[in-house]
């Protein structure tokens, strides 16, 4: 056997099994980019037809991710607090509070207004928001904020507020992220209407339905130890034809659908 000749034929079938894989690879690259800008020129069209309606979208083009520690309560702190008795559990990370008297939240109407407890009895209460009011267990779920963002569904930042049927506030159970700063360099966000669209191609979002409400905030990413850290995310909240309504959280960097984040608070948080 000519060897020399042998491997000339192989590097000529090499070479021509290369140059049809590539082309394969520019092939399916340029279909995919089809499909991108089709479905960039066309998403407002199929949803129209499906019923599904959003407001004016944010605008916001950048943000960076963000990360802080894991607050350690001291046991001083049950002492300085005032009208309520306070146990620490998980080596200090959460705070387990009675109030001596309970507290009343009655706001205007039948909704309650949790503003001065929050000021006067919860330590950092401003740094949280509601995100949730539950009748029937008589709770309500607070997450804690990222300068004016909240971070949802961290087990590590929230806040839960008990109370009676006279509309009394009976204790609460917190737990709190200390030093949450920006890191790194800010990042090109996933458009909001590209995050409506991940849903919609999933099958995510509903005939009929309305996308109420669109805003930014951060969702767990990472966690080290005592340290986390955030992704900007976006949360689109719909409203279905039968009147319930379902959150959806879309990584606002990479643009991945975060379908089980509340699952994963549940069972952590449980």
């Amino acid at each position: 056997m000519d060897w020399s000749k042998t491997k000339t034929i192989f590097i000529i079938v090499f070479a021509i099994l290369n140059v049809f894989l590539y082309s394969l690879y520019v092939n399916r690259y340029t279909e995919l980019q089809k499909i991108e800008v089709l479905g960039e020129t066309n998403v407002e069209d199929r949803l129209k037809l499906d019923g599904i309606s959003y407001p004016k979208l944010p605008e916001i083009g950048t943000a960076s991710y963000a990360s802080g520690e894991v607050r350690i309560f001291e046991d001083k702190e049950t002492k300085e607090a005032k009208g309520q008795v306070i146990r620490l559990r998980d080596d200090g990370k959460t705070i387990v509070s009675d109030f001596e008297k309970p507290v009343s939240i009655k706001g205007d109407g039948d909704k309650p207004d949790f503003g001065p407890l929050l000021d006067k009895y919860v330590k950092g209460g401003s740094d949280y928001t509601l995100w949730k009011i539950d009748e029937e267990k008589q709770e309500a779920v607070f997450f804690q904020k990222i300068g004016s963002l909240p971070v949802y569904f961290n087990k590590n930042s929230t806040l839960t507020v008990q109370w009676n049927d006279s509309m009394e506030a009976t204790g609460y159970r917190q737990r709190m992220m200390d030093e949450i700063v920006p890191f790194n360099q800010e990042k090109d966000l996933f458009p909001p209407i590209q995050a409506i669209n991940a849903l919609y191609s999933r099958g995510f979002l509903k005939t009929d339905s309305e996308i109420t409400k669109i805003e930014m905030g951060y969702s767990p990413h990472v966690q080290l130890t005592k340290t986390q850290v955030f992704a900007p995310t976006w949360h689109i909240h719909v409203k279905l034809k039968d009147g319930t309504s379902e959150d959806y959280f879309v990584n606002a960097v990479d643009g991945r659908i975060l379908d089980k984040l509340s699952e994963q608070f549940i069972e952590e948080d449980g």
